[in-house]
């Protein structure tokens, strides 16, 4: 991709089987993308293993986890892993954490009173520790006697994923950027983005705003709008009514839909807007569009999450060809 050219990524779903990670690796550099993300989502893919895949099959493409949780590992294990990534491939790795998928979180008996308080504690001691800190005494959640890492990394960014108010508020306190959900349209981008940006001391200048959007092109429009409703839809059941749909004025209408019958509910009955503004999805010329819209709303970087998995070789293929060019 040239020097100018604003960067855009592809994200790596966990039903992607373990054996195709650095196959489909080499084809995202191959074909152009500046960004290669990992979802750790609890119980298929390990971010930090795939990352490292991902890395060593790679020659210069950027690669990040988004996101691991704050509380599923002790700080002092986070830190290390991301500390060993970032010193073996310096200046390619990027960390995001998050608090955690609640069902997922409560699955393994880790859901903590507080999720403020765990993100800070955590969050906070990893980049501490990355700083080459020694940390000492005994929080809500991670207490810690004489910790040190033996490689620390300071130059590594620790980004957060998060969707509410208070969350984004603290993300603008205590981390380097922001990781803005799937289902995260223009409008919320720019609402978080702007929100940040007044409590940063810079202005968010040095502050990163990675996007994720669900995202499938076909050259006919109809194809791929109705492969990303279906994961529109399950998303807005797993997600509820939250900022990323208010930012629409729609979590009524998502309560309603999903007090009905959940994401079946949502698929069948959500107005064809709701894709136009939380997903990318169209002809290559719609979502041209589209991804052009995150970067004009605030979005440092824009990161395609192509549904279904099992397409990405081919989706890759025409974005490359017929979207990344045009940018």
């Amino acid at each position: 991709m040239p020097a100018n050219t604003p960067p855009v990524g592809i994200f790596i779903l966990g039903d992607v089987p373990p054996k195709n990670i650095v196959p489909l690796s080499r084809q995202v550099e191959a074909c152009g993308f500046s960004e290669l993300w990992f979802a750790e989502d609890y119980f298929m893919l390990s971010g930090f293993s795939s990352a490292a895949m991902a890395l060593q099959a790679t020659d210069a493409i950027q690669v990040g986890v988004g996101a691991v949780s704050a509380v599923v590992r002790h700080p002092a294990v986070t830190a290390m892993e991301a500390a060993t990534l970032a010193g073996a491939y310096p200046g390619r790795f990027t960390l995001g954490m998050g608090h955690g998928v609640p069902a997922w979180t409560r699955q393994m008996k880790l859901y903590p009173k507080s999720v403020l308080t765990a993100m800070r504690e955590s969050v906070s001691a990893v980049k501490g520790l990355l700083a080459g800190e020694t940390l000492n005494g005994q929080g809500d959640y991670f207490g810690f006697d004489d910790v040190t890492l033996t490689h620390p990394a300071p130059d590594l960014e620790v980004l957060t994923a998060v969707v509410g108010p208070k969350s984004v508020d603290l993300t603008a306190e205590i981390a380097d950027g922001m990781m803005i959900s799937a289902l995260g349209g223009p409008e919320y981008v720019r609402t978080v983005s702007e929100r940040i940006k007044i409590q940063r001391p810079d202005g968010g200048r040095n502050f990163r705003f990675v996007t994720y959007a669900l995202t499938a092109v076909a050259h006919k429009r109809e194809d791929a709008r109705a492969k990303v409703r279906a994961a529109t839809a399950f998303y807005i059941d797993a997600m509820g009514p939250t900022l990323l749909t208010g930012a629409y004025g729609l979590n009524d209408q998502v309560a309603a839909l999903i007090a009905e019958g959940g994401a079946e509910a949502v698929e069948e009955k959500m107005p064809d807007e709701w894709i136009d503004w939380l997903a990318i999805a169209g002809d290559p010329a719609e979502c041209l569009a589209g991804i052009q819209s995150q970067f004009a709303a605030g979005a440092t970087s824009v990161v395609l999450c192509v549904v279904p998995s099992e397409e990405l070789p081919e989706q890759l293929d025409i974005i490359s060809r017929e979207i990344l060019p045009k940018l």
